[in-house]
């Protein structure tokens, strides 16, 4: 088998193994592909500073001192260093693929395909924002699969690629938010109008109140809530403040499963 034929092989086998857990999760029909995060354009620029590099020390060689020819030179090493790299995690990436569907989604992480539904799943979602002159955003979604087994979902904002990452992570991450949200909210809000509580982590919610373990507030005196800092927030005659009486009982968005279906109950508890 050649290399082209292991490689076919191995997509195929990929395929079906997704179609499989898709099936078996009942999701419906597809409705993007994400693939494990590749950058073929930094490859691209890489390969053009290579031969820039290469021909300019190779001049400063020839017509000046050799040691002036350093500089392009170890700067032509660290560009193969990248590019070494970068093409060592291309593909290791390429057997990651992230695909969204009606009713849920696959994701194929460490070899294995799991499949997970919008209206069971459990999402914790992180993210941190790197600033400074090349800032970007990593994404971190731990999601539940139906099989009741946790996985992470990674991406950053640039096109740096890191292992185990996929592409375009605020189009996926906004979908799966979207989707969970979907399915679960009118469920969750019949739960809520017959007179139960629902947990989002540190925090409870019902009818009439939020709350955490040791603090609420009824929904007639919040007139916001809002995510500062990483922490949930409620505003209350014009100031700010949280519902947890230490930063270690202070709701933390990262800590709340499915954080977007609380903010959906909310705004519409708040409601006259």
């Amino acid at each position: 088998m050649t290399g082209e034929d292991g490689r076919s092989h191995a997509q195929d086998q990929l395929q079906a193994s997704i179609d499989e857990a898709a099936d078996r999760g009942r999701l419906g029909k597809r409705s993007a592909t994400y693939p494990g995060s590749q950058t073929d354009g930094f490859r691209g620029c890489a390969v053009a500073a290579v031969i820039v590099l290469g021909g300019l020390g190779l001049v400063l060689a020839l017509t000046t001192e050799p040691i002036v020819a350093v500089l392009p030179g170890g700067l032509l090493v660290a560009v193969l260093i990248s590019l070494w790299f970068d093409r060592r995690t291309s593909k290791r990436n390429e057997g990651f693929r992230l695909d969204l569907y009606e009713h849920g989604l696959t994701a194929v992480v460490k070899g294995q395909a799991h499949a997970v539904r919008y209206d069971s799943t459990s999402v914790l979602q992180r993210s941190i924002r790197h600033t400074g002159a090349t800032g970007y955003t990593e994404y971190w979604y731990t999601l539940t699969d139906i099989d009741e087994r946790n996985i992470v979902l990674r991406g950053r904002s640039d096109r740096v690629v890191k292992k185990g990452q996929f592409s375009k992570p605020q189009e996926w991450g906004t979908a799966i938010q979207q989707g969970v949200t979907r399915a679960q909210l009118p469920k969750a809000l019949a739960a809520i109008h017959s007179g139960e509580s629902l947990n989002f982590g540190k925090l409870w919610i019902s009818r009439e109140a939020v709350g955490s373990a040791r603090d609420a507030a009824k929904w007639t005196q919040i007139e916001e809530i809002r995510v500062i800092g990483g922490y949930v927030k409620i505003k209350m005659a014009g100031k700010w403040r949280s519902l947890g009486a230490t930063a270690v009982t202070t709701p933390v968005v990262s800590e709340m499963p499915n954080f977007f279906v609380f903010l959906a109950l909310a705004d519409h508890l708040r409601r006259p």
